[in-house]
């Protein structure tokens, strides 16, 4: 293994730390890094050097190690180009570090277990602890991995990073207990987790960034769930930073900040005083920005297409003033929220303009309302203009003292929802309408900060494809002299980051496969819609051609089809269809980083099997007297009774602490069969079980050592079938979550 250590003090100079072209320079771990930088004073030039740790075709999962740690303060690190590693640059306690137009894609990226059909509990990320560098150990005895990034910054002070570019990893910036830093003109975009992660961090300027699509958990019209990605990720006691004109897009979350576990045992403390203005954080699969337990200010921010605009549980003092919040589930969701002040916003063809509530108990044994106040009340609403609610413009229950001011609401739905205890409702010179607020006479009298236009999403005849129009752009300024004044002094030479291409705006655009999203750099075939006698497709990626090799399953009237472009065809197959092609065209790049050069053929395939079966799943209540682990006999005649519940199912697909409303949450058991006429071969039984799970084919076991208590697990059987076979799964849910997903796929 090549190793080096530069250990340098004299005053600052120029030098290049390796030899010219590509170095392969493995490294088995974090403790045994490629390259040292020691010393202080350094400007260490890398232009022309690239540093690999593994091949180019090495699987992401399978990388290891650490290029470059750093000791030493003022040293900077101009263009390194690192790829193959676990992680790519590592500083503990350094001053003054500057890393400058680095590029450190396609390091380490874990392998997804959730598919576009179903959602695999395995790959929710747990970031809450990192006191003792949990995000670069793991937690072995809670079974969470390690969390790799590919800068890593701890206790480190003054620092800049600037013009950086990662992609094709999990993690581009980790921080924690780093201050008085800068981070900007980054792009930091298609990565499975985070794009910048902060913990104990505070006084920080994070501006000017490209935050896109980092996130996984989503398979759209399928399940939203985002699994704790994130654009940016504040966490644990960071205060006063300033996050300013950042496209955080297509993102887990947008925003996620938690107070952190201090916080939560003591009720002291929190992430406060942050400033969160004029930043994108549209196309969220859960929510634009997620902030709690804490009390900060957010300003001029785009959020559209979210779960929810702004989940603000426990958020106290806090302003949220001319945002704009539009086509998301709900604009605002608070719960047990003070004193917030909520003015000049827009929100716009939102499910529910804006909820607050309090929860009617909470657990006993949680420290954090047992040291504070945690009645929902005393929120101000001033200057809103609500503009075509589908559900209620505001819903308020259990929250004392919500005062609404100058209001313009302009609703599909109803205006007002109140329940519980809401004494000391007011309304005061509000205007309820019905049809177009630039209509109403106060219309630019009350809402001069209206700089928001929204058009539904529109589709081009032309390529069919949606678009969502605005005319914000978080570096104009706020029509709003009082929003104006909250406005952070741009960056000498910041990019303008919100020119992400208007043609993938949407989140039917986030697609997620086994490495994390797709990021339009190599061709991709999607099922756009499929019909009772047709497919429709959509070719994404660089410009070029797609060549029709075969089909199963499927007619397809042309031979080559335009890239990016779509085509229909016809279905001569129920249960399965097959499409290869090739594509030839413009350069482009996989998911792992290996480069295919320009008018090179790449192939570009499509499969899809939909297993014929029909489920009856029947549900029952067991106790501690037929426990399914040691109680078989007792268990048996529960399943011989009468079950509390029927359904019948096409796809047995089940998760969440309940399987359906109202259902129970605990000590239940789900037994499911079904007889499916399947063509010879060999195929692949894909289960994911919490907990207990037994699976049998004609009375054959093939699934039998999962009869116990455990997270989601993945349990898979390999099978020889053909002709009629009948299945049957046997699942018990002890406590807490519960899932239970079974798949049969063909082998290729």
């Amino acid at each position: 293994m090549v190793f080096f250590v530069l250990s340098l003090f004299q005053t600052q100079n120029t030098t290049s730390p390796l030899p010219q072209g590509e170095q392969m320079m493995p490294s088995v771990s974090l403790a045994k890094p490629a390259l040292i930088l020691e010393g202080s004073n350094k400007v260490y030039d890398f232009r022309g050097v690239t540093m690999r740790g593994s091949t180019a075709t090495t699987l992401p999962n399978q990388r290891r190690g650490l290029a470059i740690e750093v000791r030493g303060d003022n040293v900077t690190l101009i263009e390194p180009k690192i790829h193959g590693y676990a992680l790519a640059i590592l500083a503990r306690n350094c001053k003054g570090l500057k890393i400058v137009r680095a590029d450190l894609s396609y390091n380490y990226r874990p392998r997804l277990l959730s598919t576009p059909e179903r959602e695999d509990g395995a790959d929710w990320m747990f970031y809450h602890k990192n006191d003792n560098d949990e995000w670069l150990k793991g937690r072995p005895k809670e079974g969470i991995p390690p969390y790799y990034g590919a800068i890593y910054l701890s206790g480190c002070s003054d620092f800049e990073i600037k013009g950086c570019r990662v992609t094709g990893g999990q993690n581009a910036l980790m921080m924690t207990r780093s201050n008085n830093g800068r981070v900007w003109n980054n792009d930091f975009s298609f990565n499975s987790g985070l794009g910048i992660g902060m913990y104990r961090s505070s006084n920080n300027r994070i501006m000017h960034n490209r935050l896109d699509f980092n996130v996984r958990g989503y398979s759209h019209g399928v399940y939203n769930r985002g699994q704790d990605s994130a654009a940016i990720l504040i966490y644990e006691q960071s205060n006063k930073n300033v996050f300013a004109y950042n496209s955080a897009t297509h993102s887990g979350d947008g925003f996620f900040l938690w107070a952190g576990q201090t916080t939560m045992d003591t009720g002291k403390g929190g992430c406060n005083d942050n400033l969160v203005y004029g930043n994108d954080f549209s196309h969220a699969p859960t929510n634009g920005i997620e902030t709690t337990f804490s009390r900060n200010v957010f300003a001029h921010n785009l959020v559209m297409e979210c779960w929810h605009g702004i989940w603000g549980g426990y958020s106290y003092d806090s302003k949220f003033v001319g945002n704009g919040f539009a086509y998301n589930q709900e604009g605002f969701a608070i719960e047990h929220g003070q004193n917030n002040v909520i003015a000049d916003n827009i929100l716009a063809r939102n499910g529910v303009g804006i909820r607050l509530w309090q929860n009617a108990t909470q657990d006993p044994n949680w420290g954090y309302p047992k040291s504070r106040d945690t009645v929902s009340h005393d929120f101000d609403l001033t200057g809103n203009l609500f503009e075509q609610a589908k559900g209620f413009a505001m819903s308020v229950r259990d929250t004392l003292r919500v005062r609404l001011d100058r209001n313009e609401i302009v609703t599909a739905g109803e205006p007002f929802q109140r329940a519980g205890n809401t004494e000391g409702w007011t309304l005061s010179d509000n205007l309820v309408v019905k049809g177009d607020a630039s209509a109403n006479p106060l219309y630019n009298t009350w809402f001069p900060n209206r700089s928001l236009y929204i058009d539904e999403p529109k589709m081009s005849p032309s390529d069919l494809r949606e678009s969502f129009m605005t005319g914000w752009n978080g570096l104009q300024p706020a029509k709003s002299k009082a929003v104006q004044a909250l406005a952070p002094k741009t960056m000498t030479g910041g990019l303008d980051p919100f020119d992400f291409p208007i043609e993938h705006r949407g989140r039917r655009y986030i697609v997620i496969d086994e490495w994390g999203p797709y990021d339009f750099r190599r061709p991709l075939l999607k099922l756009d819609r499929l019909n009772a006698d047709t497919a429709n497709f959509e070719l994404w990626g660089p410009a070029g051609t797609a060549r029709l090799k075969s089909a199963a399953g499927i007619e397809v009237a042309a031979k080559t089809f335009k890239v990016p472009g779509r085509f229909s065809a016809k279905l001569l197959d129920s249960s399965r269809m097959k499409l290869d092609m090739v594509y030839t065209g413009e350069a482009t790049v996989d998911a792992v980083g290996v480069v295919t050069p320009a008018g090179k053929p790449v192939p570009l395939n499509f499969s899809l099997f939909r297993w014929p079966i029909s489920w009856k799943v029947n549900f029952y209540r067991w106790d501690e007297k037929s426990d399914p682990r040691t109680q078989a006999e007792a268990f048996a005649a529960v399943l011989k009774g009468k079950p509390i519940r029927t359904e019948t199912k096409s796809r047995l697909d089940y998760a969440g602490g309940r399987f359906w409303a109202g259902g129970p949450n605990d000590r239940f058991a789900t037994i499911a069969e079904g007889t499916s006429t399947l063509e010879p071969g060999t195929y692949d039984l894909d289960i994911v079980s919490d907990d207990g799970i037994r699976v049998y084919v004609d009375d054959k076991l093939v699934i039998a050592d999962g009869w116990k208590y455990q997270a989601p697990t993945r349990y898979k059987a390999t099978l020889k079938l053909g002709g009629t076979h009948r299945f049957r799964v046997e699942h018990f849910q002890i406590d807490g979550y519960a899932q239970l997903s079974v798949t049969l796929k063909p082998r290729p």
